[in-house]
């Protein structure tokens, strides 16, 4: 008996600074591809910028939606930051800000 696995696949966009995957939103999507006029022909590409937060670096950018990638696999889980006097940084010790009480 034969099982297909299914390929998970996400949109993303490189980060400038670090090169790492960014997933990008549904919304995103959705919006960067419209029908052209009344016809039911091929759909148009539309350009939009959208700003994104690396999940690697933590560095937010603009991005195009033409630079938009489809990839395998899952995206990264996101990281834990901390805004401190030197900008963000990543939490050492496993728990949120809230946790802090």
């Amino acid at each position: 008996m034969t099982q297909d696995v299914a390929k998970q696949s996400y949109r993303a966009v490189l980060c400038m600074s670090c090169r790492q995957p960014i997933p990008v939103p549904a919304i995103v999507t959705t919006l960067s591809v419209v029908p052209q006029g009344n016809e039911a022909g091929p759909l148009e590409r539309t350009e939009l910028v959208f700003t994104l937060r690396c999940r690697a670096c933590g560095r937010e950018r603009p991005y195009r939606s033409l630079e938009i990638i489809e990839l395998e696999g899952k995206p990264l889980p996101r990281a834990s930051y901390v805004r401190g006097p030197h900008g963000l940084r990543h939490r050492s010790d496993g728990l949120s800000r809230a946790a802090n009480g």
